[in-house]
């Protein structure tokens, strides 16, 4: 027992030295980066509450929203595309839907919508196979119309996600700089008054989003599935099918981008929503496949060491992020539970003793570093949010281990299925949401100035029951 405590104790080292090089530096930057463009971390929720921006002149947006038996919320997020982003244009691309998908989306979109109707064998292969479909419609569309493929973005949005107003115009604005070949939202998870979105949310809006912040500096920050920005001229460069039929095609295409010298960034100017999970199954079922996805993107190292085009700090990152599941989620699961059973059901000897006293003392001892982590965490969310008092924030810390191990568990999950070679997934239903009101909306002429300085007090949030109109924030 003696040596394997010495080979969990040097494992522990391993993690906690990875763990403050990599993460808590990332984190800290995107901290320090979002305090320096807005003035405050809650002030970034001023994008929900202004009014739409028209699209700036010479840019074109082309949105993709990828469907499969989406009736329950298309409706909602058409509706919410067409008034809160001026000037943009919408391809909805129906993967084989045999509900009432495609009905939606010719009612509510009535001729400013281009529906791509997919049908089998070609319809559900997956969601890289349903983007690169509409990528062809995008590309027509482009060609028709004249556009420049360096001044045309294409905009991935989940058939449940919702912009801010004007988020496609503010976007823009990143890509005058010619080295930027994508970018990625922010997301928040509504329904936050179930404390399973909470957390959901807490995991998104905060420790996701200021790590991608932090990620700006080394402009490799991640892709997403909903609210990623291309430029076309960069999708043109990856190939004529830039999405691949990968499990997290969104990681893939933003490691593309990466090997071929494009700069991947965010911003604090806009974000996406969308809905979350509330049953634990089909929330593990989800993150397996999260990690499935981002594990096996593993092989593409090689790829990004062997190009000149990315930088050294790029490519450093890069390889930190993609180790993450095997150099910390995977060793700490097992290092976290080792050392408490190793105290308290072994005589201890040869284990680390981090002061003098019965074994009990040692396991708290021993887990306060990851109760501090969860505690951090919560008030951190407390600092981004505007609708959770701060006993609640204190109150959700413990239930942030929860998210913790259920992140192990899928982990090991996805490491089985990737040695079993299973790759075979099934759709997660959304959630049926009410209309939404879809009032006249009034853009405002595109503003000149990069970013918003300084503190501003954000609108209180409207009460539970009230339906928000598609140009305000999505009700939470």
């Amino acid at each position: 027992m003696a040596a394997l405590d010495a080979i969990i104790q040097e494992i522990a080292v391993v993690i906690a030295v990875f763990t403050a090089l990599y993460n808590i530096s990332l984190l800290s930057a995107g901290i320090v980066l979002a305090r320096r463009f807005d003035g405050s971390l809650r002030a970034q929720l001023r994008p929900a509450h202004e009014p739409p921006v028209a699209l700036r002149a010479g840019w074109g947006v082309f949105v993709l929203v990828p469907c499969l038996n989406e009736e329950r919320v298309i409706a909602n997020t058409l509706r919410c595309l067409l008034d809160g982003q001026p000037g943009v244009r919408v391809v909805v691309v129906d993967d084989g839907s045999d509900d009432a998908t495609a009905r939606i989306v010719r009612a509510v979109g009535a001729g400013r919508v281009t529906l791509v109707r997919r049908k089998p064998p070609a319809a559900r292969q997956g969601k890289g196979a349903a983007l690169n479909a509409g990528l062809c419609a995008v590309r027509r569309l482009a060609g028709e119309e004249g556009r420049d493929p360096g001044r045309t973005l294409v905009c991935v949005l989940d058939a449940d996600g919702r912009m801010t107003p004007g988020a496609a115009s503010r976007v823009t604005r990143l890509f005058e700089d010619p080295a930027v070949g994508g970018a990625q939202l922010a997301v928040r998870v509504r329904g936050r008054h179930r404390w399973a979105l909470r957390l959901q949310d807490l995991e998104f809006w905060t420790l996701s989003a200021l790590t991608q912040y932090g990620r700006i500096a080394t402009g490799t920050v991640s892709m997403g599935g909903n609210g990623q920005f291309s430029r076309l001229s960069a999708l043109d460069g990856v190939g004529p099918r830039p999405w691949s039929d990968s499990l997290t095609e969104d990681l893939d295409l933003g490691i593309s981008l990466a090997a071929r010298g494009w700069t991947v960034t965010s911003t604090t100017a806009a974000f996406v929503s969308q809905q979350g999970l509330t049953g634990p199954r089909r929330l593990l079922r989800q993150r397996t496949r999260w990690y499935h996805g981002h594990m096996s993107a593993l092989r593409r190292l090689p790829e990004l060491w062997a190009r000149p085009a990315v930088g050294v700090l790029g490519r450093v990152e890069l390889t930190g992020y993609l180790l993450v599941p095997y150099v910390v989620t995977l060793p700490t699961s097992l290092v976290q539970q080792y050392l408490p059973l190793r105290l308290l059901l072994g005589d201890g000897a040869g284990t680390l003793r981090l002061v003098s006293g019965p074994a009990w003392l040692n396991v708290l001892v021993w887990q306060a570093p990851a109760l501090a982590a969860y505690l951090v965490s919560a008030l951190l969310h407390w600092r981004r949010t505007d609708d959770l008092p701060l006993w609640k924030a204190v109150c959700f810390a413990p239930a942030v281990m929860l998210c913790m191990y259920l992140g192990f568990l899928a982990c090991w999950c996805a490491l089985w299925r990737i040695a079993t070679r299973r790759g075979r997934w099934a759709k997660t239903e959304r959630a049926v949401e009410a209309p939404l009101t879809s009032p006249p909306a009034t853009p405002t002429v595109a503003p000149g100035h990069p970013a918003r300085r300084g503190p501003a007090r954000t609108p209180r949030p409207k009460r539970p029951g009230t339906v928000r109109a598609c140009s305000r924030a999505p009700r939470s």
